[in-house]
């Protein structure tokens, strides 16, 4: 005779520890996701002011070059990415420029759009005005607090 019990196992997790594994899952899903979303915005906000520091100093070199004047708002990107004349005209064999390879994307608004201060729309991607310093802000960005709210 066999005195062997016989047991029947089937290996496997039991319902409730399966929620608590789900649960545990949610719980640090909750936690990091905001961090990354976080990160896109901190990167918005570096890439604005980097691009706001790059085409302010262009600027600034745009103004020593052409008799202490800054470029018009009519075709801002192309006196600054094309050769200008002393006077500012475009002009293919102008003695000075271009300054940037191309006109500068707003990460925010992903618009290189130039418009007067205080005209931006969430389509434009800055604002200019030579009467005022900094001559160039982007359209619904705060430099002193760092954030972006469309205009």
């Amino acid at each position: 005779m066999d005195y062997r019990l016989s047991v029947n196992r089937t290996s496997g997790f039991t319902l409730v520890e399966l929620m608590i594994v789900v649960s545990i899952l949610g719980i640090l899903a909750a936690l990091v996701i905001p961090k990354f979303t976080n990160a896109s915005e901190l990167a918005q906000t570096a890439a604005t002011q980097d691009q706001l520091r790059s085409v302010r100093t262009v600027l600034e070199r745009y103004k020593l070059d052409h008799n202490d004047t800054y470029p018009d708002i009519t075709d801002l990107w192309g006196a600054l990415t094309g050769k200008t004349d002393l006077d500012g005209t475009l002009n293919a064999a102008g003695d000075f420029g271009p300054y940037l390879k191309s006109a500068p994307e707003n990460p925010f608004t992903n618009s290189t759009g130039v418009v007067a201060f205080g005209a931006g729309a969430a389509t434009d991607g800055w604002e200019y005005d030579v009467t005022e310093q900094p001559p160039l802000v982007a359209v619904g960005f705060d430099e002193s607090t760092g954030e972006y709210t469309a205009p």
